[in-house]
């Protein structure tokens, strides 16, 4: 005769993986930052068709811009911005499939009128391969933009991944600290000579670059960055803390870029728990988060909504260069190591070191 598992068992079982988890610390922490941490997508009034301004005849740049957050982005500046041309810099792909992103966006940004009808000028949408794995990939991708253009307006630092499998990029780094980090902050570098020129030559130019970081950052080890470890594939931390890390960085890298060019306007935003893409796949692997599933709708926003940091801190004239801001346009409250000056110091020249192999454009 089959045994029935009594509803008090089940609940019991549950109370007592929960209790497993929270033994871990950087299960502690990220229940901490999902349920209490930054606000989520409320903060100052955008209204993005009110409050976009025209870009006409600015250039834009967004790395990831294949996937959710990056795709909408494109979307929404195009849909009410009206830029020139606007680079999707993302992993290699057929040409069929670089041809259906442009299509979705232009249709998605002016309805009927992407169909040709409309005889006015419609932004463009060009295709940048950018491995960001890979310094020579990286600096490809920055090669092959300024030999298209003289100029850039926007540079949207969005491309991440999260929770992937313990490995190392090209050079050896640990995979989410040398995509989420170390490959933004070498297509900057080689991007940023191209922005000062156009404030040079374009006066009163108002250029930007908006980096992607999150809330998530606060999972980081205790002592920020583990300088002696980045180039291991990280094993000894749990995933939550190798992304904690990446995030970190990139608040420090957008502080050191403020701070070292001032006639550009640079921010990092943390975008909001969005239900997105890497959202499910996270999902997939992790029994926890399968587990609490069905309370995402109660702390998570969709990508549409989810975008609203990105397009406010590209346009609006109330960001303060340097400044980290949860959702929306609001500066958030860092932990005392994400306010540490010294260790942003020292993770940009420990960064410059990495970068000496790589030739200037």
């Amino acid at each position: 005769m089959a045994s029935t598992i009594s509803p008090w068992t089940v609940v019991a079982g549950l109370f007592a993986i929960v209790a497993f988890a929270f033994a871990m610390p950087e299960i502690r922490e990220m229940f901490r930052v999902t349920l209490f941490g930054s606000r989520n997508n409320r903060g100052v009034a955008f209204d993005r068709a009110r409050d976009i301004p025209s870009l006409a005849d600015k250039v834009i740049l967004i790395t990831g811009a294949a996937g959710d957050l990056g795709r909408e982005t494109a979307t929404e500046l195009v849909k009410y911005g009206r830029p020139a041309r606007v680079y999707i810099a993302d992993l290699p792909c057929e040409e069929k499939v670089k041809q259906a992103l442009n299509k979705r966006i232009l249709e998605a940004a002016y309805g009927a009128e992407s169909d040709g009808g409309d005889e006015s000028p419609k932004t463009e949408i060009r295709y940048l391969e950018l491995d960001l794995t890979s310094f020579d990939s990286v600096r490809g991708c920055a090669a092959e933009f300024v030999a298209q253009e003289a100029r850039l307006d926007v540079l949207v630092l969005n491309a991440g991944i999260i929770r992937v499998a313990t490995g190392t990029t090209k050079e050896g780094y640990e995979m989410h600290f040398g995509l989420n980090y170390l490959g933004h902050a070498l297509l900057a570098k080689l991007l940023v000579p191209t922005m000062q020129r156009s404030v040079h030559q374009h006066p009163g130019l108002d250029a930007r670059i908006v980096v992607v970081s999150s809330e998530g950052y606060a999972m980081a080890p205790k002592q920020g960055i583990e300088f002696d470890k980045l180039k291991t594939d990280g094993a000894h931390l749990a995933y939550a803390q190798r992304y904690g890390q990446s995030k970190l960085a990139l608040i420090y890298l957008a502080r050191q870029l403020a701070q070292r060019n001032p006639m550009l306007k640079t921010a990092s935003v943390h975008p909001g728990r969005i239900l997105t893409g890497m959202a499910t796949s996270l999902q997939k692997e992790s029994l926890l988060v399968r587990v609490t599933k069905p309370l995402a709708p109660l702390v998570c926003v969709s990508v549409s909504v989810g975008i609203a940091n990105h397009l406010w801190a590209a346009t609006s004239p109330e960001v303060v260069s340097g400044t980290y801001y949860e959702p929306v346009g609001v500066p958030g409250k860092e932990t005392a190591i994400a306010q540490d000056d010294a260790l942003s110091e020292k993770l940009w020249e420990w960064a410059e070191r990495q970068f000496e192999g790589v030739k200037a454009l």
